[in-house]
C-alpha cells in the first residue's frame, strides 16, 4: 500500500514540476533556416559554352544535359585513340596468325638461291685455287675468290634463319607485348570517352536550378564553377545551438519545428551537431565567454514538411527543460 503511494506521490510531483514549468518558463528555441544540399557543377577543362539548357529557378531531374561544351578536340582525340587501338588490334592478330604463305615462299625462295650462289661461289674458289697452285693466278685472285665465297655463305645462313624464324611462328613473349598494346590502347579510348562525356553537364539528382552565372558563348577556365544547383528532397533545418545547451541535446533527440502561418508544429530529429565551434576557438576564451560559443547543428525534417522552401526562417523548440525536469523525479 506504501509503494503505491509513493508512486503516485512521484507521478504528482512530476506533473506539478512540469506544469509549473509551462507556467513560468517556456521551452528555449533557436532560430534557424531551412537548406538544402547544394550541387556545384564545375568545368572539366577550358573550353566554350555551345548550349545552355536550362535557367535559374527551374526544375530538373536526374541524368537530364544541363550544360553542353564544345566537344570538337574531344572528339578528334577519341578519334586518334581509336585508330591507334585498332592498329595495335592489327598487329596483335599479325601475331596470333602468323606469316603468310606467300611470306614463307619467298623466303624459300631467297634461299634457293643462296644455296646456289654457294655452289657457284665453292667451284669458282676450288678453281682458282688450283690455278693458284700451278702459279697462273695470284693470290689476289685467290683471296677474292675466297671472299666470294664467304659472302654467299654468310647471305645463305641469313636466309635459312629469315625462313626458320616465318615456319616457327610469334614468339610467346612477342604475343604478350601485342597483347599488352591493345590493352593500352583501350584503356586509351575509354579516357577520351571519359572525357568526351564530361562535357556534357548532367544533373546527379532532381533538383532545382539555383545560379547560372554563364550563357552560351562564354569561355571558360577548367575549374570554373558552371551552375549550382538545390537537391529537391530531404530538407533539413540548420540552427546555431548555444554551447549551454550542448550536453542536454543529442543526436536522435526530437524537436518541434515553428513556422509561421502553421499552428502545428512540424516534428524534427537533430541529425548532426558540429564538434567544433562556429565563432572563435574555445581554447582562446575564458569560462565566460565560452558560453557564447555557437555550434551548427542540422536537424532533418519530417514528412509533413518536405515542402518548405529552402531559405526560409523559423524556429525550434529544444524541450530541454522539461526533459531536466523529468530526469531529476525519476531518479529514486
Amino acid at each position: 500500500m506504501s509503494a503505491n503511494l509513493s508512486f503516485i506521490m512521484r507521478v504528482g510531483m512530476s506533473c506539478a514540476l512540469l506544469l509549473l514549468v509551462a507556467c513560468t518558463e517556456e521551452s528555449p528555441r533557436v532560430l534557424g533556416t531551412v537548406e538544402r544540399d547544394r550541387l556545384t557543377l564545375t568545368a572539366p577543362v577550358g573550353e566554350l559554352i555551345t548550349q545552355i539548357n536550362v535557367v535559374e529557378g527551374q526544375r530538373v531531374k536526374a541524368g537530364e544535359v544541363l550544360i553542353q561544351l564544345d566537344a570538337t578536340s574531344a572528339n578528334a582525340r577519341l578519334a586518334l585513340r581509336q585508330a591507334e587501338l585498332d592498329q595495335a588490334k592489327a598487329k596483335l592478330s599479325e601475331a596470333v596468325t602468323g606469316a603468310r604463305l606467300e611470306d614463307i615462299d619467298r623466303a624459300k625462295a631467297v634461299l634457293d638461291g643462296a644455296n646456289a650462289t654457294v655452289k657457284e661461289a665453292q667451284r669458282a674458289f676450288e678453281r682458282t685455287n688450283r690455278l693458284f697452285a700451278t702459279k697462273v693466278l695470284s693470290q689476289a685472285d685467290l683471296d677474292t675468290a675466297r671472299a666470294a665465297r664467304d659472302t654467299s655463305l654468310a647471305k645463305q645462313a641469313e636466309a635459312q634463319q629469315s625462313l626458320r624464324l616465318l615456319e616457327n611462328g610469334t614468339r610467346s613473349e612477342q604475343l604478350a607485348q601485342a597483347k599488352a598494346a591493345v590493352a593500352a590502347a583501350s584503356a586509351s579510348v575509354a579516357v577520351e570517352q571519359k572525357a568526351l562525356a564530361d562535357l556534357s553537364l548532367v544533373a546527379a539528382r532532381d533538383a532545382v536550378v539555383d545560379t547560372l552565372p554563364w550563357r552560351e558563348g562564354d569561355r571558360i577556365a577548367a575549374g570554373t564553377q558552371l551552375i549550382g544547383l538545390l537537391a529537391s528532397d530531404n530538407p533539413y533545418v540548420r540552427v546555431y545551438l548555444p554551447a549551454t545547451w550542448l550536453d542536454r541535446v543529442k543526436v536522435g533527440d526530437s524537436v518541434n519545428i515553428l513556422v509561421d502561418g502553421r499552428e502545428a508544429p512540424i516534428a524534427g530529429t537533430v541529425r548532426n551537431i558540429r564538434s567544433q565551434p562556429a565563432y572563435t576557438p574555445f581554447y582562446a576564451l575564458n569560462e565566460r565567454d565560452r558560453a557564447r560559443l555557437m555550434y551548427l547543428t542540422d536537424i532533418t525534417i519530417s514528412s509533413a514538411g518536405q515542402d518548405l522552401p529552402t531559405g526560409m526562417a523559423l524556429e525550434v523548440e529544444l524541450d530541454v527543460l522539461q526533459l531536466d525536469v523529468l530526469q531529476r523525479v525519476q531518479q529514486p
